[in-house]
């Protein structure tokens, strides 16, 4: 019976070693499998196929990825379409800015601390120096707004004449100044780099430098700003400051130093801008070029 059994035992055990043999071989071992033609493109235009136990692709040489790869082919976005959406966004963004700043220009303004003088501060109109002295008393005002300090009529004097004394040791003179060269005098002189000169701009531009909290200062011809208290027909070469603007009335608010009353004095927008233009530095140089300039101020 021990003979028998022993028997019996060993072709059970070589039964169970076969088949786990063959199932080893089945599941586990790789078997040679003939994979698809296809073929995919790379990154550099080289082609790689299928292969493996998986038929997988095979890596691109530089070890990226197919053209294809990770996306399927029709659910690839077009990069036409693409554009057509960044550039879409794009636009979507300037046009917010756009109306941003159109909404700035509709708005009336006012920066009331600017402080006034005329450009004759006791009344001296027969003096040369402060009958050609709007482009000094504007840039006094500009000055005492910067800097918070008080502005009597004394002290608008003494900083006009002094201003007049540096204008004649770098020009020769002190007659008219264009708005580049304003600007250069102020800087200059006070020793600042604050200010920016605009040129060929619009009323727009105006009004919204004002919306921003800027101060503007413009180059005009006199005599078109029909303004009642000049001596008629008024100054063909003139400065003033812009300080506000009042859209329920389409006005700018400005400190005009050619009058006594030219705090916050008030002109019709089309008027003023009609009249800005931009005059040669020199004594009454005639205008060869007219375009349209401002210079702008703002606190830091």
């Amino acid at each position: 019976m021990n003979r028998r059994a022993g028997i019996v035992f060993g072709a059970v055990a070589l039964g169970l070693i076969g088949a786990a043999g063959f199932w080893v071989f089945e599941r586990v071992l790789p078997t040679e499998v003939g994979c698809t033609m296809e073929a995919k493109l790379c990154p550099d235009g080289s082609v790689v196929g299928r292969g493996g136990p998986r038929c997988e692709f095979a890596l691109c040489p530089d070890g990226g990825v197919s053209e294809n790869d990770g996306v399927a082919s029709e659910d690839r976005v077009p990069e036409e379409t693409e554009r057509e959406d960044a550039s879409q966004t794009i636009q979507e963004n300037e046009g917010e800015s756009t109306t941003s700043e159109q909404a700035k220009t509709t708005k009336s303004s006012l920066i009331s601390d600017v402080p006034f003088t005329v450009q004759a501060p006791f009344g001296e109109w027969s003096d040369p120096v402060f009958q050609n002295g709007c482009e000094e008393a504007s840039l006094v005002m500009i000055r005492h707004w910067l800097s918070g300090k008080p502005l009597t009529q004394e002290i608008a004097k003494q900083e006009m004449l002094a201003l007049v004394r540096f204008e004649d040791q770098w020009l020769g003179h002190s007659v008219d100044t264009s708005a580049t060269d304003t600007l250069k005098l102020f800087q200059d002189y006070y020793g600042v780099t604050a200010g920016e000169v605009r040129m060929d701009i619009k009323s727009v531009d105006i009004r919204t430098a004002l919306a921003d909290g800027a101060v503007v200062i413009v180059p005009a011809d006199g005599r078109k700003l029909q303004n009642p208290h000049f001596r008629q027909p008024g100054p063909e070469r003139h400065m003033l400051v812009i300080i506000g603007y009042d859209v329920s009335v389409k006005q700018f608010i400005t400190n005009d130093p050619g009058t006594r009353y030219g705090e916050e004095y008030r002109y019709s927008e089309d008027v003023l801008f009609d009249a800005i233009d931009d005059y040669p530095t020199g004594k009454h140089l005639p205008i060869q070029i007219h375009r349209k300039a401002m210079i702008v101020m703002q606190k830091l």
